[in-house]
């Protein structure tokens, strides 16, 4: 069986799932559908493997979880919705620059959700490591530091901000130093006698 004879069934009822129904149905059903959606394109996905194509799966999804925060953008769906599209922006479909927006529209329009400062921290953290743009991120993670200093990535921020534009490698220590720790770390065996 043949790639497309998999996924073609797959595409058609996502579709199916996002569009049924005329006009825009309640918040929670069209949050709903989305949801169904990201489950039906997470099942593809996984029996897949290698061979699914995510952006064809997620791609209509995360169009989904958007519509609901458009149609509806103070409910707690919407909320829900922005914050599910930015993760599969920056995951599956690999759309930093989109995943970047839409953390931000979150962080800027749920400041008082509990996942604000992740999203708030998710956006310095693209720019820096997957754009190289640390000039934006260095703007994001101060705002970060000063909107949320108590939490728990605040320090991971501010290492974040100290190491801004450096080569991940000069931060480990020489290859002696690193040989000389992982062999303290391995436990002692006692030989038998």
């Amino acid at each position: 069986m043949s790639r497309r004879t998999i996924v073609l069934p797959a595409m058609v009822m996502m579709a199916a799932l996002l569009v049924s129904g005329c006009g825009s149905p309640p918040a929670d059903e069209m949050y709903a559908r989305a949801q169904e959606a990201h489950d039906a394109a997470q099942r593809t996905l996984d029996s897949l493997g290698r061979n699914a194509d995510a952006q064809a799966l997620f791609t209509p999804v995360a169009s989904a979880y958007e519509q609901v925060a458009a149609e509806y953008p103070s409910s707690p769906q919407a909320e829900q919705s922005l914050f599910k599209a930015a993760e599969l922006y920056a995951g599956y479909l690999q759309d930093v620059p989109r995943a970047i927006e839409v953390y931000k529209r979150f962080s800027d329009g749920f400041p008082a959700s509990a996942k604000a400062p992740t999203a708030l921290f998710m956006v310095g953290y693209l720019y820096n490591n997957q754009l190289g743009m640390t000039d934006s991120a260095e703007v994001a993670y101060r705002r970060f530091l000063s909107l949320y200093p108590q939490n728990e990535l605040a320090t991971s921020a501010q290492f974040e901000l100290e190491t801004l534009g450096r080569d991940p490698q000069e931060l480990l220590p020489p290859p002696a130093e690193r040989k000389a720790v992982t062999s303290k770390a391995k436990p002692k065996t006692s030989s038998p006698h």
